[in-house]
């Protein structure tokens, strides 16, 4: 078995330049201001970003052209990686993943979708291309996860008066032994009964929402085992952005103090499928707030439902 971590050696992250304050979406999808005053004052949501005119692609591939300009040998990239939230980003006759591959560039790569984890996918992604390029004989092979969707349905936008959503994408080179952030584990805690997603009946809202933090609490620390750690060795938490009141009930879970986790983007961009933890990663970069030989907890929960975590360590030169 290959001894080579997966590591993120780039990381890019693209959102619209037009930001709006919730309440105008609100407006839009005919929520009733309580609604909206309760994403705002109860799940720290301000703003989010979107633009009508920028289609799935546009999106998508914003962050990922990032990531291929600055790889030295794009050639190396073997597999490309769409991690989505909703199962139909396009018609069914359409390859979303093949279409952003062929937009990019990126001509002998196998590219594929990672989609049944929902939210979570981004974080599962990352960990299948490592074992992909684990069973390569190339030590030079590249893997690019991508992330990013168009949020296009009130059903979509508002997910069980607990979240909004807005527009974002993410992308990250990945690499097997490379010189990147290693990623020191990973794992997920299931739970097997909503395999209606966003579409959930009342009744298996209520389960998930009971459920939430104890088994995201079970997550990190099934994740933190794995890694040799505990929550004290943990520089920063960095939470998806789902909700700031569901991340203060799973802190109070984990016995953290709500100052060592990273809540910032909540309010900038709401919840991004799939993006938010890259995202969220990629901010605290690009404020020069990683330290070298940092380790940062990245989480993800996507509804089916599937709770993630991730133990990342930062290397100062590398996941620029």
């Amino acid at each position: 078995m290959s001894s080579r971590v997966t590591t993120l050696e780039r990381i890019a992250a693209f959102a619209p330049g037009r930001s709006v304050p919730i309440e105008d979406v609100g407006e839009s999808l005919g929520l009733h201001r309580y609604v909206v005053r309760m994403f705002r004052n109860i799940h720290g949501f301000d703003r989010l970003h979107q633009d009508t005119q920028l289609d799935l692609f546009g999106l998508v591939t914003a962050a990922a052209e990032l990531v291929v300009k600055a790889t030295p040998d794009p050639g190396a990239i073997r597999y490309l990686l769409f991690a989505h939230t909703v199962l139909d980003v396009t018609p069914s006759h359409v390859d979303a993943s093949d279409v952003i591959r062929r937009a990019l560039g990126l001509v002998d790569a196998e590219a594929f979708a990672v989609t049944q984890q929902h939210c979570a996918s981004g974080l599962a992604a990352v960990d299948i291309a490592g074992e992909l390029l684990r069973s390569e004989d190339d030590p030079d092979a590249r893997a690019l996860v991508i992330t990013g969707e168009k949020p296009v349905t009130a059903r979509f936008r508002v997910v069980n008066n607990t979240t909004i959503l807005g527009e974002a994408s993410t992308a990250c080179l990945v690499g097997a032994g490379g010189s990147g952030d290693v990623v020191r584990a990973y794992a997920t805690r299931t739970q097997v009964l909503l395999s209606d997603g966003v579409y959930l009946a009342d009744d298996l809202v209520t389960e998930f929402n009971d459920n939430y933090t104890a088994f995201l609490a079970e997550a990190v620390h099934k994740a933190l085992s794995r890694a040799g750690l505990t929550l004290d060795d943990i520089t920063m938490l960095v939470p998806h952005n789902v909700s700031k009141l569901l991340w203060w009930r799973t802190l109070d879970e984990l016995g953290v103090d709500r100052s060592r986790a990273f809540f910032d983007n909540i309010g900038r961009y709401s919840h991004c499928c799939c993006a938010d933890p890259f995202l969220n990663y990629a901010t605290l970069r690009d404020e020069g707030r990683l330290v070298e030989g940092g380790l940062y907890l990245l989480t993800s929960v996507g509804l089916g439902a599937t709770y993630a975590a991730m133990v990342i360590e930062h290397r100062g030169g590398g996941t620029t």
